[in-house]
């Protein structure tokens, strides 16, 4: 396979196996039988001589350019060529192989391009690219067993925050019950997020190779979000008390839901730029707790002084890493390194080619893992950290602050789950340490009362910004007044906006921006921007203080499409704990043009299915959350809905159900869908009945027989239907454009006696409305 066909080098956080496609329309039409895909221009393409061809549909515009923001991409500007049909595009040699953010201009305004991959950088939802290095590949995804990655959620003692940490455990933890791993904990550098790690700096992969290659231990890698801002509070350099909410919080967490060892031995740290400091620090005031420190690009480096000077129970192993373009660093390394080593302590120096960038890091993850962990341990309980683990469970459930948790699920998002609009500056003390501060940034998105929200949109240069709320009218912004128009922002107010979830857009001079401090997501196949209006009556989807699932992050080969997929998987609180008990499994699918995490981030299913269970009002049960294209090399598959139902029957229930402990019987597996994914529901499990016996459609018409399909065997006769179906489930909200036909296809079952299930109420065709249904849905499944 050629490297820039690797999906590592391609994946990003809101699509992991980009589909470039969207859904048009032949001759006019607006039905299902002139639907069709068509490709879509990519931000940034990597070809197989490492050129790299940027686009920008930019209309109207006089001058589109392009720049890297530091390290092995330039800043200097590269301006594209119009191609006069609205798309600015050029073919660039010479960029450095890598991982690059990187900046979009147009008309000198600086914007984030909509059809780009996204990562979270420089504290914002960022453009990047990848040219992947021709002698190394350590970082690929390759045909290997796979180490899972879950998403856990705790409460912070910092803040009162509830707050994401993503899980890397090696293959086979979920089968070796009797086996306990040691631990390393890594952190990510300023202006990124807990996300920065597995999808920036592929540590998932990076893991799973060198495990196959027999280069390190079997080890859980925890990633966590280092911000621990508190209210009204000024911090300098350090981003609040972090140190307090991983010794406190973090770790009593995880040596309480996974089966880790313990004792110093056991335990590492290591983090990138300000992560390195932040490891640096914690394992200062923590002796005898770490047994490792790795230091990546290393800032507040003269932390490593108390190592050096009489502190008892030093770590055994510290690795120094930079770039070789970090001359500063790589000079202050050198001093240390033989400060360590005259202490006694075994110091590594290793330097990259880079700058302060993520192909740097990757590789200094690597070194580091190889490093660690080498040594025969005793699995020590001791009673500091009995005492933390016995802690656990009013660590989990201190606060239940309704207001907090209410903010943060408005505005949480793939990229970052407790969003923090800050941004650094720079400085240093008298000593020229590094001294920065944090300084707010105006959200995108704010809710001033109900039914009303002001917009605002940073474009100094920019002749016009406007917002449009899909479904209504474009808004125009106006220059702001004080100092955020000093600042260069826009801002204005949108009224009447009806409750519930919004996919919103931004326009700089014409021209489709996004937003990077308001939340983003996937949707209309392509990153969108969107934002939440409160439901009065309706807030089973908030975040809680209560028992919460784990998200899991799973890996299958597709025999239709050859290629790797990704499949997202809730198991229930208790899960881990509960190691006799087996589970009903759901397969829930999103719609055209979103992705495999429309259900979690636009959805909130693991809020509604945590909130369900705490009141007693579901059954535990799997969900499990594939993306829904995937399309035959040949062209073979069905046009529109692709062979979805044959990867989910030959290829992800098998996964599943060799991987988690699941009910294998058909009375207790369902499927269900919105749109699209109501309509892979209805092929899937139509023609599937001897695995399904529970099916929902919402908004995804309901079809007895067409040109493709005739149903009416099993849907016309009661006795077939009985024998098929414990409950077929149809909901569809009565302002949606599948609602009529839906109406009188129910009605006309319902005619022969067939005991369907129907959610019809208020609605259109969107989230709002598929929360409502899922929520009534799940409450039905598995009795």
């Amino acid at each position: 396979m050629k490297k820039v066909e690797n999906q590592a080098v391609s994946c990003h956080q809101l699509f992991f196996d980009p589909l470039n496609q969207k859904v048009a329309f032949k001759n006019g039409g607006r039905d299902l039988k002139s639907m069709h895909y068509i490709p879509t221009r990519q931000g940034a393409r990597v070809y197989d001589n490492n050129e790299v061809e940027f686009c920008y549909y930019a209309p109207g515009a006089k001058k589109v350019s392009i720049a890297g923001i530091s390290g092995s991409m330039s800043c200097e500007p590269i301006e594209l060529v119009s191609e006069e049909n609205g798309y600015f595009s050029r073919r660039v040699q010479g960029i450095e192989p890598g991982f690059h953010y990187h900046n979009w201009f147009v008309d000198d305004v600086q914007v984030r391009n909509p059809f780009g991959a996204f990562c979270y950088g420089c504290f914002e939802p960022i453009n990047f690219f990848e040219v992947p290095e021709e002698e190394d590949d350590f970082y690929f995804l390759k045909d290997v067993s796979h180490g899972e990655v879950r998403m856990e959620v705790y409460q912070s003692s910092v803040n009162g925050h509830l707050k994401s940490c993503y899980v890397y455990t090696p293959p086979e933890y979920h089968q070796q019950w009797e086996k306990t791993y040691p631990v390393l904990y890594i952190q990510h550098g300023v202006g990124e997020s807990e996300s920065g790690w597995l999808w920036n700096g592929k540590l998932n992969f990076i893991m799973d190779n060198l495990l196959a290659e027999g280069k390190c231990k079997e080890m859980l890698v925890v990633m966590c979000s280092g911000y621990s801002f508190q209210e009204g509070e000024d911090p300098v350099f350090y981003p609040g008390d972090f140190d307090k909410e991983l010794m406190e919080d973090v770790i009593p967490f995880i040596q309480s839901r996974y089966r880790t060892k313990t004792g110093r031995d056991n335990k590492a740290i290591a983090g990138l730029s300000l992560g390195s400091a932040q490891a640096s620090l914690t394992v200062v005031k923590h002796p005898g707790v770490f047994s490792a420190l790795g230091v990546f690009s290393g800032v507040a480096i003269s932390e490593l002084d108390n190592l050096t000077i009489g502190m008892d129970k030093r770590p055994d192993y510290v690795l120094l890493a930079a770039g070789e373009g970090e001359e500063r660093i790589i000079s202050q390394q050198k001093e240390y390194q033989d400060k360590l080593r005259n202490a006694g302590i075994a110091c590594d120096m290793a330097s990259f080619k880079g700058f302060h960038e993520w192909h740097v890091w990757r590789k200094s993850l690597a070194r580091f893992v190889q490093n660690i962990f080498n040594k025969e341990s005793t699995d020590l309980l001791t009673e500091d950290t009995r005492a933390r683990t016995n802690h656990i469970d009013t660590v989990c459930q201190r606060i239940e602050n309704t207001e907090i948790f209410a903010r943060q699920t408005y505005e949480m998002q793939p990229l970052f789950f407790d969003t923090v609009y800050k941004g650094v500056i720079f400085a240093v003390d008298e000593k020229g340490r590094p001294a920065g501060r944090y300084k707010d940034i105006q959200p995108g998105v704010v809710i001033k009362e109900q039914g009303v929200a002001e917009f605002y949109f940073i474009a100094p240069k920019a002749k016009s910004v406007e917002v449009q709320i899909l479904g209504m009218e474009r808004i125009a912004l106006h220059k702001a007044a004080g100092s955020l128009g000093e600042e260069g922002y826009w801002q204005g107010i949108v009224r009447e906006i009806t409750p519930g979830f919004h996919y919103h857009e931004y326009f700089v001079n014409g021209i489709s921006v996004i937003n990077p401090w308001a939340p983003l997501g996937y949707g209309c196949f392509k990153p969108i921007n969107y934002l939440e209006m409160p439901e009065p009556d309706f807030d089973i989807y908030l975040l809680r203080s209560v028992p919460h699932g784990s998200i899991h992050m799973n890996y299958y080969k597709s025999s239709q499409t050859g290629r790797t997929k990704v499949c997202y998987v809730y198991t229930p609180p208790g899960y881990e704990e509960n190691r006799e008990k087996r589970y009903p499994v759901l397969y829930l699918q999103h719609g055209g043009g979103e992705t495999e995490i429309g259900w979690i981030w636009q959805g909130k299913i693991c809020n509604i299915m945590d909130n369900l269970l705490a009141l007693q009002k579901a059954v535990e049960m799997i969900i499990v959350m594939n993306t829904g294209y995937s399309f035959r090399p040949d062209g073979t598959s069905h046009p529109l809905l692709g062979s979805v139902d044959e990867e989910i029957v030959k290829d992800c229930i098998p996964f599943i159900d060799s991987h988690y402990r699941t009910y294998t019987q058909k009375e207790k597996r369902a499927m269900a869908g919105l749109s699209m994914g109501g309509m892979q529901t209805q092929k899937t499990v139509f023609h599937n009945t001897e695995l399904f016996a529970w099916a929902g459609i919402f908004s995804g018409g309901l079809v007895i027989q067409n040109e493709e399909e005739d149903y009416t065997p099993l849907l016309k006769d009661l006795s077939a239907f009985q024998q098929a179906f414990k409950l077929l489930y149809i909901a569809c909200g009565e302002q949606d454009g599948f609602y009529e036909e839906t109406f009188e296809t129910v009605q006309d079952l319902k005619a022969c006696n067939i005991p369907l299930v129907t959610f019809f109420q208020k609605g259109y065709h969107d989230w709002t409305f598929w929360r409502h249904c899922v929520t009534d849905f799940l409450q039905r499944l598995f009795y």
